[in-house]
This record gives C-alpha cells, structure tokens and sequence, in this order.
C-alpha cells in the first residue's frame, strides 16, 4: 500500500484521453517539503501495471496499478 498527501483544488481540469490524463490542474502531491502540481498521469501501453504522475517541476513518481484498486 502507498501512502501520499495528495490536495485537490476545488476545480480539477485537464485532458482525458485513452490511458493518459494531460494538462491536469487542480491536483498536488506532497513531495519531501514541497506541493508540486501533479501535470500529467499517464497508464503503460502496452500495460505494465504501472502509473505514472508527473509534475512541471520535473518530478516522476510510478505506482503499480493495484494501489489505485478499490477498496485500497
């Protein structure tokens, strides 16, 4: 299981296409100190259980899939 401070605003925009959300704005993760704004998620094709969330400030963080599942 994953643990992540994550904040939404209370107005979330971006672009959703297949297996991938760009321009995403309204999300933060907390990063040692830091809140940079989550930009980009984007799901492996072809799939390897992997996702990946990137921020303007260059940071990329992957997750396996599994840690998005319901109930998690």
């Amino acid at each position: 299981m994953n643990s992540k401070l994550v904040s939404y605003d209370t107005r979330i925009t971006g672009y959703v296409s297949k297996k991938q959300i760009k321009k995403l704005k309204g999300v933060k993760a907390k990063e040692l100190v830091l809140w940079p704004p989550v930009s980009e998620i984007v799901a492996d094709d072809p799939p390897t259980g992997k996702i990946h969330f990137k921020s303007l400030a260059g940071i990329t963080k992957t997750f396996p899939v599994e840690a998005f599942a319901a109930g998690q």
